[in-house]
């Protein structure tokens, strides 16, 4: 598994380009394991959730969604259905990208610890062992993901994914929505100075 490694917060500030795939929805899950195993980068299983759009580690059970499902919606497991298989790689691994994301015990949803540090965004994880509604990042390693505009390697990717101010995670908004966030309403992307600019990032599938 992997081993925890201190974050390097990327200086980058905007975010490019490449093409991008759709996702659809529907499906299942179950429960949060209560003894989780940590994810690991340059890894696939990470996977996009139709029910409240963030990026969360599949390979520990289903994580902790902020909807509910199923006939009373108390099942919190994030849904799968419809997503592709994404990869992520260590802060370590070549290549550009900003290093500063890990993964949650409680939830396994992706989240940007090196944002929530600088004060630029906060953090609030709907299935919290912590503190102030904090992520756990108790045995994650740190991850780098490609970012627009400069902080790609090459062609290809999936487009369309943002950072939200709200919760720091990682959600899509190619399917015309901006998902449901842990903290209450909408995720919500940040916005630089310049006008209709957020932080945007690439994702690549098996």
């Amino acid at each position: 598994m992997p081993t925890t490694s201190t974050p390097s917060i990327s200086r980058r500030t905007l975010l490019t380009a490449a093409a991008g795939s759709g996702l659809t929805m529907a499906a299942s899950a179950t429960a949060t394991l209560a003894t989780a195993t940590p994810a690991r980068a340059a890894q696939h299983l990470w996977t996009w959730c139709h029910q409240c759009s963030q990026l969360w580690f599949s390979g520990n059970g289903s994580g902790y969604c902020p909807v509910g499902s199923g006939i009373f919606g108390w099942d919190h497991g994030h849904q799968s259905s419809g997503s592709g298989d994404y990869v992520l790689r260590y802060d370590t691994d070549p290549g550009v990208g900003d290093s500063h994301w890990r993964w949650c015990r409680d939830c396994a949803a992706l989240w940007s610890k090196g944002w929530s540090d600088s004060g630029r965004t906060t953090t609030y994880c709907p299935n919290s062992s912590q503190p102030f509604r904090w992520h756990n990042w108790s045995g994650s390693g740190t991850y780098k993901i490609e970012a627009l505009p400069d902080g790609i390697n090459g062609p290809g990717g999936q487009r369309r994914w943002f950072l939200c101010i709200r919760c720091s995670g990682l959600f899509f908004t190619g399917n015309g929505s901006d998902g449901t966030c842990p903290a209450g309403g909408a995720h919500r992307h940040w916005k630089s100075p310049e006008p209709q600019i957020g932080y945007e990032y690439v994702l690549r599938q098996l």
